[in-house]
């Protein structure tokens, strides 16, 4: 038959010889052992065998049994051209006795994981079975302590949100009752019988709003709209006390301006009725809301220029600056609650004195007023205060008091409380 020529190599992979046919020199096959793709050199070693007639896929004759015992083309061709031999190739192809083709006895002739190899080189552990099962343990026991954190976490926020639960709860059963307790007033009367007016009419809290109403929307409406303070004096009560007091107030730098208001004067309006006087909550443009006493004056009514104004005998940055040890008048927001009280210099403790917090209605101006316990005056403002709802936990009233700054007083902001002249923001006429 002659001799037939193969090329010879041996795959980098599984290291196991093998025979091609010279045309597939350059080329690229895949490894019948261990599928891996490879080059075949141009230059491989050539061997020549006899070449029998079973030898050639092409020589050999077609029959049924031969068909039926073939297990694919990959056991005779590689890249779908003949590799030479029959179906026993891979068996017979470490036979030969040429000493290069013999495989090295040393190495273990199976198929290589060659992505286990790359792992192999840049993890040296990566068969460490032990580093595996301590890894895995690490995680488990890392879930486990994030776990338990996680629970503890979890019930003691439970118990936090129990415990807020309960004490606001308790607060609301222990809470007092202020139903009913009227909020603080710039006029307050001392409680008395309800007797008819000097000039005899009935007073207004036995009369209906709508009675008086236009009246009283009326003599608003032209007090805020004065332009000057010379356009207020006819509407002021008690003209002959504060005219003077009107002209020394208002100056170049503090001047009089008319307001605008969006008051709708309905009879459902809340306002505040003592006596013969009515207070109006003035509705600014900006949302605010200023307070405006009103006293009945006939069929008309007049304002209280000195309650409206806050007025004093000196402004608060004025008393703040002065520190006057003379009393001087001052008309008071007075406070009582939690964190009301301040303590230093003059007054260091509250062994003997009770503190109050004064505040301007007008500004964010405050001082802190001081009375010897159980004195006259603090007796009197502590009946005054009035719990403030929903807290209840702030007490206020409005007061005009007498004033003055302890001697050596290193802070402006402390005063002593002398006296007090009225429940209210209002001198009434029975005083």
């Amino acid at each position: 038959m002659g001799q037939f020529e193969w090329l010879v190599l041996t795959c980098r992979a599984c290291r196991r010889v093998i025979k091609l046919a010279p045309a597939l020199g350059g080329k690229h096959i895949i490894c019948p052992h261990c599928r891996t793709k490879i080059s075949v050199p141009k230059d491989a070693p050539l061997i020549q065998e006899e070449a029998l007639q079973h030898h050639i896929p092409s020589q050999r004759q077609h029959d049924e049994a031969t068909s039926s015992s073939f297990r694919g083309s990959s056991d005779w061709q590689v890249g779908r051209r003949p590799i030479g031999g029959d179906l026993e190739f891979q068996s017979r192809l470490h036979t030969t006795k040429d000493p290069e083709m013999q495989p090295d006895p040393e190495k273990d002739m199976k198929r290589v994981n060659m992505r286990r190899r790359r792992l192999e080189r840049s993890h040296p552990d990566f068969d460490d079975v032990e580093r595996h099962r301590k890894q895995r343990r690490k995680v488990r026991s890392r879930g486990s302590a994030m776990a338990d954190k996680f629970t503890k976490a979890l019930i003691a926020g439970v118990v936090i949100l129990l415990a807020v639960v309960g004490w606001m709860a308790w607060k609301r059963l222990n809470r007092p009752q202020t139903e009913g307790t009227p909020a603080p007033k710039m006029v307050q009367a001392e409680p008395s019988p309800l007797t008819p007016a000097s000039d005899g009419r009935p007073q207004l809290e036995t009369r209906h709003y709508a009675d008086y109403g236009p009246a009283l929307a009326a003599a608003v409406r032209r007090f805020v709209a004065c332009k000057t303070a010379e356009e207020i004096l006819p509407l002021v009560r008690d003209r002959a006390r504060v005219a003077g007091k009107i002209a020394a107030y208002y100056n170049s730098v503090h001047t009089w301006r008319p307001l605008e208001i969006n008051n709708k004067f309905a009879p459902d309006d809340a306002v505040a009725v003592d006596g013969d006087f009515i207070v109006v909550s003035l509705e600014l443009p900006n949302g605010d809301t200023l307070p405006l006493t009103m006293q009945r004056s006939g069929d008309t009514f007049l304002a209280d220029w000195e309650a409206f104004t806050g007025y004093g005998d000196l402004t608060w940055e004025e008393l703040r600056i002065q520190r006057p040890q003379q009393p001087v008048v001052l008309r008071a927001i007075v406070e009582r609650g939690l964190n009301t009280e301040y303590w230093n210099d003059a007054f260091p403790n509250h062994t003997t004195h009770t503190c109050y917090l004064l505040r301007d209605v007008h500004s964010d101006n405050f001082l802190s007023g001081y009375t010897l316990k159980n004195s006259e005056v603090d007796l009197k403002l502590l009946q005054w205060i009035k719990p403030e709802p929903p807290t209840a936990n702030l007490s206020r009233c409005y007061a005009i008091l007498e004033v003055s700054c302890p001697p050596g007083s290193k802070d402006g902001r402390q005063v002593n409380i002398v006296r007090v002249l009225e429940n209210g923001w209002v001198y009434r006429a029975d005083k």
